[in-house]
C-alpha cells in the first residue's frame, strides 16, 4: 500500500524535472538567438533558402557547436550534407517526457523538386519549432508568414538556377540573408514566441514532414509550426496534426520569447491569443494571462 502510494508522487517529481530541464533547453535556444542577432543583426529564418537548411543547424555555433556546424557545406542542399552533419545530435534540442536524442527521421525526408527526386535521406529530429506565425493557408511558412522566423532570402549561382526559381542538383548557395530582426517585432520582444514544442503525434515521431529531420529546409513541417485561429494547442500527443505546436507534458506546452523568457502556456489557451503571440507585428494589445 505504502508503495501504492509513492509511486505517483515519485512519477510526479520525475515528470516535474523532466519539464524543467525543458525549460531549460529553450533557454538555451533563446540564448543562442540573442547571440546571433547580436552577431548578425538579424534573426534566424526558419529556412535560409528552400531546400537548403532551418534555423536550428543556423543555430549551432551558439550552441558550443562551432565543430558540427562546420561539417555542414553552405553551398549545398540538405540532402549532400555527410553523415556528420545531417545525424549528430544535440541535447538541446529534445524534451526528456517524449524521448531521448538519438533519434533520426523513418521515411519522408526525401527531395520536393521537378528537377530531382531521392530516397529517404535521414537526419536527426527534434521536439521544437520556430514560430512561423499562423494562416493562411498557402503561406504559412513562407517569405510571406507572419511569425518572427521566416524564410530567408537565398541568392544563389545564376549559372547553376538558370530560371531563377527551382533549383536543381547542381545549384550553389552563394549567401542568404534573414527577413526579420528584433525591431520586427513591433508586438514586443516579450510579447512575441520564437520557439515552442511541437505537436508531434506518437504513430508518426520520426516520419517527415510532421518529424523530419529538423535540419532539413525542404519540409517546413519539420522544423516550424503556427499559433491562432486554425492551429490551437494540442490537448493530448494523440490530438490531429494541424501544422500546431504542442507537448507531452500534462496541461501545458513550453514555450521561449524573443525577449529570452521561458513559459509554460496552458493548453486550454484561446486560439486568438495565441495567435497574438505568434503573430510579430499584428499591434494586439496583449493582457497579462
Amino acid at each position: 500500500m505504502l508503495l501504492g502510494l509513492l509511486l505517483p508522487a515519485v512519477q510526479a517529481s520525475r515528470e516535474s524535472a523532466r519539464q524543467t530541464q525543458c525549460l531549460n533547453h529553450l533557454k538555451q535556444i533563446g540564448l543562442a538567438v540573442q547571440n546571433f542577432h547580436a552577431q548578425r543583426n538579424e534573426l534566424p529564418p526558419s529556412r535560409n533558402y528552400d531546400h537548403y537548411t532551418s534555423w536550428a543547424f543556423l543555430l549551432l555555433p551558439h550552441l558550443e557547436q562551432a565543430a558540427l556546424s562546420d561539417e555542414w557545406d553552405d553551398s549545398l542542399k540538405y540532402y549532400y550534407q555527410s553523415d556528420a552533419a545531417r545525424l549528430t545530435a544535440i541535447a538541446p534540442y529534445f524534451c526528456p517526457s517524449r524521448r531521448d536524442a538519438n533519434i533520426h527521421s523513418t521515411r519522408g525526408d526525401d527531395i520536393l523538386s521537378p528537377y530531382e527526386t531521392s530516397g529517404h535521406v535521414p537526419g536527426i529530429v527534434s521536439d521544437y519549432a520556430c514560430s512561423a506565425g499562423h494562416g493562411p493557408s498557402g503561406v504559412w511558412n513562407w517569405i510571406y508568414s507572419n511569425g518572427a522566423f521566416i524564410m530567408g532570402e537565398g541568392i544563389t549561382d545564376p549559372e547553376t538556377v538558370p530560371d531563377g526559381n527551382f533549383a536543381p542538383p547542381n545549384a550553389k548557395l552563394v549567401t542568404w540573408k534573414s527577413r526579420t530582426r528584433f525591431a520586427s517585432l513591433t508586438d514586443g520582444t516579450s510579447h512575441t514566441i520564437i520557439v515552442g514544442e511541437k505537436h508531434v503525434r506518437p504513430s508518426r515521431q520520426g516520419v517527415a514532414p510532421e518529424d523530419g529531420a529538423i535540419y532539413n529546409g525542404d519540409h517546413p513541417a519539420n522544423f516550424s509550426r503556427c499559433g491562432g485561429p486554425g492551429y490551437p494547442l494540442a490537448r493530448f500527443p494523440t490530438d490531429r496534426f494541424q501544422t500546431n505546436f504542442g507537448s507531452y507534458h500534462v496541461g501545458g506546452c513550453n514555450f521561449v520569447y524573443a525577449d529570452g523568457s521561458v513559459h509554460v502556456v496552458n493548453v486550454d489557451i484561446s486560439t486568438d491569443l495565441l495567435g497574438r503571440l505568434t503573430h510579430r507585428n499584428d499591434h494586439q494589445v496583449i493582457d497579462a494571462f
